[in-house]
């Protein structure tokens, strides 16, 4: 079973919103979404009496897995733990391992914020002030990310803490290069340059330890009017150097909506770190890295009796070979 099935969802949630009825009014897939599966459901019902309607949005892996390397429970631990703090995301309801309920686990749920995460209405024809608007306002959610209180958030639970400076890159680093080793792909020595460069050339000085999003970029927040609503795809989240963030943003075309310089200005003044342009420079690098460990080997498993969905084709077949090119140019070569 790849899909959901409205009518077995919608008997697990009135079970579990507690409903006399309930009837799942539209069940959709985001077809924006790579790392994971995200479904909308938007429900309407009886409670105590009362109708009421509600939006739910329902994580669950692909049949054949997570793209990226994380666990889907900390993806939820991570909302869980952000809700109730300043940094706006939606608000996670509760987490499921019972495959019987829906066909599928372990997924989470969810609430649905809303508003758009569309690129394309964001970069219609006319909307120039409105995109730097939300540029100005997404560098001050940034601001907020990387001002957290991680420890009383209780993200330090979950997430590895660096123990010295370098330890922001390098127990990262060693994550992904763990599973794309395990993953067993087509040696390639474009990669473990980008790998030996990125361990010669680390960071020992960083500003301070921060909440890092990890997935910064368009298509990664949800806006309503010229206002940056929630964050989203937190799955890459972790504690280290807040520029990798912006190089996260600045590599996902952030500054599209406001020229890097203004942007940075903003963050500063919200309260962010001191930005520094060589760092950002050292994760653009990381990030290229990042995106070739979690896509080159997908491709490798497509075929008739592996990988069916064409998601993994489109991350298999362009992300890595770009990342390549982009990381070598970087680094020099």
């Amino acid at each position: 079973m790849t899909g959901l099935d409205d009518g077995r969802l919608g008997a697990y949630l009135r079970d579990r919103l507690e409903a006399d009825d309930l009837t799942v009014v539209s069940l959709k897939r985001n077809v924006g979404g790579m790392s994971r599966q995200t479904w909308f459901a938007e429900v309407s019902g009886v409670r105590d009496g009362a109708e009421f309607t509600d939006a739910l949005t329902i994580r669950v892996d692909h049949p054949e897995g997570s793209v990226v390397p994380v666990g889907l429970e900390r993806e939820y631990r991570t909302f869980a733990a952000l809700g109730p703090t300043e940094v706006p995301v939606a608000r996670a309801l509760w987490f499921e391992t019972d495959e019987s309920l829906i066909g599928r686990a372990p997924f989470y749920v969810r609430r649905t914020v809303p508003g758009s995460a569309s690129a394309g209405k964001l970069f219609a024809p006319g909307r120039e002030e409105t995109r730097r608007r939300i540029g100005r306002h997404l560098a001050e959610r940034l601001a907020a990310v990387h001002t957290l209180d991680w420890e009383r958030a209780g993200l330090g639970d979950f997430m590895a803490v660096p123990a010295r400076p370098e330890d922001c890159a390098l127990l990262e680093l060693a994550h992904y290069e763990r599973a794309y080793r395990a993953a067993e792909p087509e040696p390639m020595p474009v990669v473990e340059a980008l790998f030996s460069w990125l361990k010669r050339n680390v960071p020992t000085e960083v500003s301070r330890t921060s909440l890092v999003w990890g997935d910064v970029g368009v298509g990664n927040f949800i806006y309503e009017g010229d206002q940056v609503v929630a964050l989203t795809d937190w799955e890459q989240a972790h504690l280290g150097d807040p520029m990798k963030d912006w190089a996260s943003a600045l590599w996902r075309g952030a500054d599209a909506l406001l020229p890097r310089e203004e942007m940075f200005e903003a963050y500063e003044k919200a309260g962010g770190p001191r930005i520094d342009e060589e760092r950002i420079r050292y994760y653009s690098v990381f990030i290229d890295a990042e995106y070739i460990c979690t896509s080159f080997p997908l491709v490798s498993g497509f075929g008739r009796d592996g990988v069916r969905d064409a998601t993994f084709v489109r991350l298999g077949m362009g992300v890595p070979y770009m990342c390549m090119d982009h990381g070598l140019r970087t680094i020099g070569y």
